[in-house]
């Protein structure tokens, strides 16, 4: 299959569906078709819209990359049968249970599997020695029921927590001196995904005017404790509630991961004036190499100055990350690949920027500056 309309046409051609095996190239949303170029791939918006006819006890597996962090628990969510994936990265081995390597000159015959498997893109150098050696063996699917998953009200449970930990969003340094510096004075501001509202209280002294929404009413409502005045919605789904042309710049720091991608940015296009930008800083998943290892420990010094210069920043964070909400929400984070990011934004805005902010050992952050908006077009929510 090529394209949206082959899968939506091979699944409108089947009466009853048993189970549902897609091997595939994975991305942002699950498999993905056709080219990087322009990811084609169904929105979470687009998902949701198929019928497909699965018969009482079907089940559904993706064997392709990631699939089994984010997407196969919306999966089974969204279709209300027990969907599988993988949490690492694919790959095609002779063997099911070890890796063994796949010549070009296999014969066309012989049985090829697709494994999930730990390697350099998930582990860096030791993943690829561990991966042709032998010590790192394929791992199974990750199995979910339709009641599994990352739901809207889970940072609902954490969020007094969250809001400790970042009563000052300048203890991110990177991310802040990177996004202050692109948010003109004067502004009019919108921040998706604002949690708590920090991002938001920290430029505000600048800011004609600004305003946030996310999913999560617990986070609004400690966000409206800091600012009674100012203005905090809820949303559910990618539809926004502000009005067509009021907004100069739309922020989102370390919440694009969960959105739905293409039918949030027609919005924000909606919403932006004219010439207006989107700024987005999130972390992805990218294993340091040997070249990044003095990123890296610039990194962990600015930790240890960031922990003298912001007291209480870390004993908050620990009491987040050690409850046991915040460990659930973990296993179900969606963060994407580096390369996602990349083919995502440089295809929709090709004379925007990208940088990258900071560098740990298995991620880094990136910040995507889209330039002046001048072209609203975005590939259309409707499979063609």
């Amino acid at each position: 299959m090529e394209s949206k309309r082959d899968l939506v046409e091979a699944i409108g051609a089947c009466s009853e569906l048993t189970s549902l095996h897609l091997i595939a190239h994975s991305g942002m949303y699950g498999p993905m078709f056709g080219t990087t170029e322009l990811p084609e791939q169904f929105s979470p918006h687009e998902w949701r819209t198929l019928a497909i006819p699965f018969a009482p006890g079907a089940e559904a597996f993706f064997h392709s990359c990631r699939s089994g962090r984010w997407f196969a628990p919306f999966f089974a969510r969204t279709f209300g049968v027990p969907a599988s994936g993988h949490h690492w990265y694919t790959t095609v081995s002779r063997h099911p249970t070890r890796y063994r390597w796949v010549p070009p000159n296999l014969a066309a015959d012989a049985d090829v599997f697709v494994v999930g498997q730990p390697g350099r893109k998930s582990h860096g150098l030791t993943g690829a020695l561990g991966k042709h050696l032998g010590w790192l063996p394929p791992v199974p699917l990750d199995r979910y029921l339709p009641q599994d998953g990352l739901d809207a009200p889970a940072y609902d449970r954490v969020a007094k927590l969250y809001d400790a930990v970042f009563q000052d969003i300048r203890v991110r340094g990177p991310e802040w001196d990177w996004l202050s510096a692109r948010v003109p004075s004067d502004a009019r501001v919108l921040d998706i995904g604002c949690g708590t509202g920090a991002l938001l209280r920290a430029l505000r002294p600048g800011l004609r005017h600004g305003a946030g929404v996310d999913v999560s009413g617990a986070m609004l409502a400690e966000a409206a404790r800091h600012e009674p005045d100012a203005r905090w919605d809820r949303i559910e789904g990618p539809v926004l509630p502000q009005d067509d042309d009021r907004f100069d710049v739309v922020t989102s720091l370390l919440s694009w991961r969960y959105l739905d991608w293409d039918p949030l940015l027609a919005e924000i296009a909606r919403v932006l004036r004219p010439g207006g930008r989107l700024l987005v800083v999130d972390m992805v998943a990218s294993p340091a190499s040997v070249s990044d290892l003095p990123a890296v420990a610039a990194a962990k010094l600015r930790e240890v100055r960031r922990a003298r210069r912001f007291p209480g920043f870390v004993q908050a964070r620990k009491r987040l990350v050690a409850d046991p909400a915040w460990a659930a929400m973990l296993q179900y984070n969606p963060i994407r690949a580096e390369h996602e990011y990349r083919w995502f934004f440089g295809s929709r805005f090709p004379a925007g920027e990208i940088d990258v902010l900071d560098v740990g050992r298995n991620s880094r952050v990136l910040g995507v500056d889209s330039g002046p908006i001048a072209d609203s077009w975005f590939p259309p929510q409707s499979y063609p």
